[in-house]
């Protein structure tokens, strides 16, 4: 086992000069155990009392006070520099939806998370159990976790925060989820199958929750992927404290898949120790790769979870993949446009019931041409609401730079949000996002919204859509006025089918429980199909460039017409192809006054056309 100690020292013009980050690495960490199941024959041990559905945690001391003063100050207005503006033309359409709670399910929250193999086998996980469907929302197995440790591993506490993915370069799943919340039983349990069959062989392994000892515990995985790594992120905390006052540490697990497909040995390192200027980095989020995962890196996103207003992002990256003995792990410290923070208790119909929105932690993210999209919960500034933070870092790997939007409603709560790739082609970089909504009018549903990144089209986002009405309240704990709304929702895209996404969240049922629904939702990218027309400088002097978006490969000609239609100035058979093409037309010889400028395909069809004035 080898161990290393590195600091490294930054000049971080934006947060800091000469900044310390420090970490520390473990290579060849080995499981604690390793087992064999078979999801069909396989029989569920059901262990009375081991469900997390116990009474909410008690609130974090700060956070607390904090929301406390927010939700009295509800009508107390700030600026909202980047509340985005929304194109009705965007709006996706739902192609599939169902409930996707097994009956008799359990838990507190949800804990909502989703898999989609390229066959349309579903895998959906919520906090005690596992759902595996086929796309029209039939069941074709149901299994408890912990069923899938019973015999195992000696002493059970409880099964919780299940994570799932699916691998489409190796075509298999990988199941991640807790087991116990205390120093003397803390694990954390990996699944692979075999197969691209669920229901068939899976390895699974319990990695040590509490590696360096001590009366402490694991919690809350976030997990990601790319060709030969599985990265899973957990907060470490003190036994007997809440997750935000006895928290600890934050590290990274960096798991060969391969080993694990295999029922091999697991290959396996460990990232801890991690600071910034000798404090830890609360939260860190792996970055899933869209769909080109070929890469041996791995990106992480942090903030400041429990500020009440901040522009701070660490971005961490692990530089190689995990059989080569030379991974190591970066820190670059960003600052975004638009501030964050935590966001206010979320208000339901029913007068006095509220829903947690816990903190402003990043909680998906996603990697697509050189830029990250990423989400988060934070408080809507000009209506002291809980809205959605939407964050972008351009140029990841030479020179990084962070934008944030918040997507908000004038009289909805959004919270617990997840994002994934939704463009119809890998040439652009178009996300669908989903999340938790509720108002003082409207119970407790599931929302999707979609945004379009192309060719210089961007900051378009589609209307909010509901993808389920709540039928309720939720008031799990009955005597309870805020209940636990959930820690996470899911999406993935159909990766033989892109332009399209399976979400899954939650909403209040009849029974004023916490249920499932899952749906696949298509973008509608009206845009890719519009060509779109830039012209400038207008007024024009001595030339014009021309900016089109063109939907296909073909020959236009671009002609200068006076206000009679006469041509003035003509360009004939330029070739174009599909995406953006720039022109220069000179026009230092056009007489002053107003044209109209055409751009027209080999037909004589007019494609495209503007006003421009030439002095």
């Amino acid at each position: 086992m080898k161990r290393y100690l590195l600091v490294s020292v930054f000049a971080l013009a934006l947060v800091a000069t000469n900044a310390q980050s420090t970490f520390e690495k473990i290579e060849n960490v080995p499981a604690l155990a390793k087992w064999k199941i078979n999801f069909t024959d396989h029989q569920d041990l059901e262990v009375i009392g081991l469900n997390r559905s116990s009474a909410a945690p008690a609130p974090y001391t700060k956070s607390k006070e904090l929301k406390a003063t927010l939700d009295a100050q509800r009508t107390r207005t700030y600026p909202n520099k980047s509340k985005v503006d929304f194109n009705n033309d965007l709006e996706p359409n739902i192609e599939s939806s169902f409930n996707g709670k097994p009956i008799g399910s359990t838990g507190i929250p949800l804990d909502n998370t989703i898999a989609v193999s390229n066959g349309g086998i579903i895998m959906s996980a919520i906090n005690t159990n596992v759902n595996i469907l086929d796309s029209t929302g039939t069941s074709l197995r149901f299994r408890t976790l912990s069923g899938m440790v019973a015999g195992q591993l000696g002493l059970l506490d409880r099964f919780y925060d299940p994570k799932v993915l699916y691998d489409p370069t190796a075509d298999r799943f990988t199941l991640v989820f807790l087991e116990g919340s205390n120093s003397n039983d803390t694990r954390i349990i990996v699944g692979f199958s075999e197969t691209n069959d669920p229901l068939e062989d899976w390895n699974f392994y319990a990695i040590n929750g509490n590696p360096n000892g001590g009366t402490k515990w694991s919690d809350y995985p976030i997990i990601a992927h790319n060709k030969e790594d599985l990265y899973i992120t957990v907060n470490i905390l003190r036994d007997n404290e809440s997750w935000q006052e006895g928290f600890v540490q934050s590290v990274i697990w960096q798991v060969n898949k391969a080993s694990g497909y295999s029922g091999a040995d697991l290959v396996q390192n460990i990232y801890q120790n991690i600071s910034y200027n000798d404090q830890p980095v609360w939260s860190i989020c792996p970055v899933q790769p869209a769909v080109d995962m070929d890469m041996d890196n791995m990106y992480f996103l942090s903030v400041r979870p429990d500020a009440e207003a901040n522009d701070t992002i660490f971005l961490h990256e692990i530089t190689d993949k995990a059989t080569s003995g030379n991974a190591t792990y970066t820190l670059t410290v960003l600052e975004s446009t638009e501030e964050y923070g935590v966001p206010p208790s979320a208000f339901q119909p029913t007068e006095g019931y509220r829903l947690q929105t816990n903190d402003t932690r990043v909680l998906s993210a996603s990697l697509h041409q050189g830029q990250i999209q990423y989400v988060q919960s934070t408080i809507v500034p000009d209506r002291i609401a809980s809205g959605i933070y939407h964050g972008t870092i351009s140029d990841v790997a030479a020179s990084p730079s962070v934008e944030g939007h918040i997507i908000s409603s004038t009289d909805m709560d959004y919270a617990y949000p997840s994002i994934a790739f939704a463009g119809e082609t890998a040439d652009e970089n178009s996300m669908m996002m989903t999340f938790s909504h509720v108002s003082e009018t409207d119970f407790p549903g599931t929302s999707a919204i979609f945004y379009n990144f192309k060719d210089g089209l961007y900051d378009n986002y589609s209307p909010v859509m509901t993808v389920k009405e709540g039928e309720s309240e939720i008031n799990s704990f009955l005597a309870d006025s805020i209940e636990r709304w959930g820690d996470y929702t899911d999406v993935q895209p159909q990766y033989n089918d892109l332009g399209s996404v399976w979400l899954v969240g939650s909403y209040g049922d009849v029974d004023s429980r916490n249920n499932v629904w899952i749906a696949k939702v298509r973008a509608n990218n009206v845009l890719l199909g519009v060509e779109e027309l830039f012209v400038y400088p207008n007024p024009a002097n001595n030339f014009v460039k021309i900016s089109a978006v063109f939907d296909r490969n073909e020959l236009v000609n671009i002609e200068l017409l006076d206000l009679q239609g006469r041509v003035v100035k003509k360009l004939n058979n330029q070739r174009v192809e599909k995406g953006s093409i720039e022109f220069l037309v000179d026009v230092s010889a056009v007489v002053t006054g107003n044209y109209v400028l055409t751009i027209t395909s080999e037909d004589g069809a007019t494609r495209l056309s503007q006003k421009v004035r030439v002095d």
